[in-house]
């Protein structure tokens, strides 16, 4: 090689320079609850659909030290990119690869599963070569705490039955089932505990249906009017009201074993949540105590009935 070429070569300095490798994604987790970032026990594994089943590959992401879940090699895409190319490069990448049988079928599909029992397990559908990405175009959940509303992009946890509530945090539980099939779970569906037109938690039922919501307590109510006395029992209670959103399409997740995308869990219609199966009666109005789980049943059943 000429002393000319070997010139123009660019040399790294030690100390000063440093090769940079972008990743093809970014995940960061974040608890519905308080809006901390969670990354211990954490397991997230990203599957290429477009692959045969018997050759399928899973990718295993793993956590830096800001709790972000990066994943940097795909079989045929390239992950060292020049940052002002890295999104084209990217999806010249993603297209050289062939297309699906289904032109509809998603590339990836990302679960998240909690080795803590913690969280519900979640299945999302990620876009590569945007950096750090979330689902639903980054939108902040209506329940997230303030700290979020500048938040990066990130994907919402969600209590699970087998979680115990952090001290200092309320907490609701129930158990959906099917008014008609009492026998059948209502999995996979999406509650919001309401307080005065305002979510104050949301949760989601697990295969089980069982659902745990864990929230911060609301501010004290405003002393009793009329000049009554004002205890602290008393300001303590709150009137609440729970909704449910489900779709019957989830039984049929429920009988392959399969964790609906969390974008079709959040975009499902309300149900109504009955006091009594039969005759059929609307969930009134709850009463949230501080100190206390809020259970909420169908007496005298143990359950929460769903009007499906």
């Amino acid at each position: 090689m000429s002393p000319t070429v070997t010139a123009m070569l660019p040399t790294l300095q030690a100390g000063f320079d440093r090769p940079a490798r972008r990743a093809l994604l970014g995940v960061q987790c974040r608890d519905v609850a308080d809006g901390r970032v969670v990354s211990d026990g954490l397991q997230l594994v990203l599957h290429d659909l477009w692959q045969p089943r018997p050759t399928r590959q899973a990718r295993v992401l793993s956590a830096n030290r800001s709790g972000v879940f990066a994943l940097h090699d795909v079989p045929g895409i390239r992950s060292f990119l020049i940052p002002s190319e890295a999104d084209s490069d990217a999806a010249l990448a993603l297209d050289d690869l062939g297309s699906p049988a289904s032109p509809d079928l998603p590339r990836f599909r990302l679960t998240v599963h909690d080795t803590l029992n913690r969280y519900v397990d979640m299945a999302l559908t990620p876009t590569l070569g945007q950096g750090l990405w979330g689902p639903l175009d980054g939108a902040i959940s209506p329940v997230s705490p303030a700290s979020l509303s500048a938040a990066w992009p990130h994907v919402p946890l969600y209590s699970a039955a087998t979680r115990t509530p952090p001290i200092g945090m309320a907490s609701l539980r129930t158990e959906l089932r099917s008014a008609t099939h009492p026998e059948q779970a209502i999995a996979w569906a999406h509650l919001r505990l309401m307080l005065n037109g305002i979510a104050l938690a949301e949760g989601v039922s697990d295969a089980a249906g069982r659902v745990l919501m864990v929230f911060p307590l609301p501010r004290p109510r405003e002393g009793l009017p009329q000049g009554s006395p004002a205890t602290a029992a008393a300001l303590l209670d709150w009137p609440v009201t729970l909704q449910a959103f489900w779709s019957p399409d989830r039984r049929a997740d429920l009988a392959q074993g399969r964790v609906p995308d969390l974008d079709e869990l959040l975009a499902q219609a309300p149900v109504p949540l009955l006091q009594h199966a039969a005759p059929p009666t609307p969930l009134g109005t709850l009463t949230l105590r501080a100190g206390q789980t809020l259970l909420v049943a169908s007496p005298p059943s143990s359950f929460l009935f769903v009007a499906d």
